[in-house]
């Protein structure tokens, strides 16, 4: 990703290092907090988010052919509450195409789950499921 950031020009200025930008751009994707990226890049909130934002496009799976893609859901508790967890995965190479949570698990839920994932997709991919209860 650091080469594609500076194959791209995204980031002019060197005052800090392409890696720890795109570390920083890389550890806010995954769900760390601001706060908890200053363990590795200590630089201003806004700084960080700038980062983010001018990087945050070599994170998402582009639209390719994908043969196959996996999809399943489940059900985690989080603070108490019951959320249903959706994962798409391209099954050769265990890509993680879309996560989503929903507050149920609804024909409209795995409708609009799969609209998502399918724009990810070109073409018509196999969509492999377990049978379910």
């Amino acid at each position: 990703m650091t080469e594609k950031a500076r194959e791209q020009e995204i980031i002019c200025r060197e005052d800090t290092p392409t890696e720890r930008r795109v570390l920083g751009a890389f550890l806010y994707h995954a769900g760390l907090s601001y706060r908890r990226i200053d363990l590795f890049v200590d630089r201003s909130h806004e700084t960080k988010r700038q980062w983010f934002h001018r990087l945050k496009h070599l994170f998402e799976p582009g639209c390719q052919d994908r043969p196959e893609v996996a999809v399943d859901e489940t059900k985690v508790e989080v603070d108490g509450t019951e959320v249903f967890v959706w994962a798409a995965v391209n099954c050769e190479t265990l890509e993680v195409l879309h996560v989503d949570i929903t507050p149920g698990r609804s024909s409209l839920d795995a409708l609009l789950f799969l609209q998502d994932v399918l724009q990810r997709c070109r073409g018509s991919p196999l969509l492999r499921a377990d049978p379910g209860p």
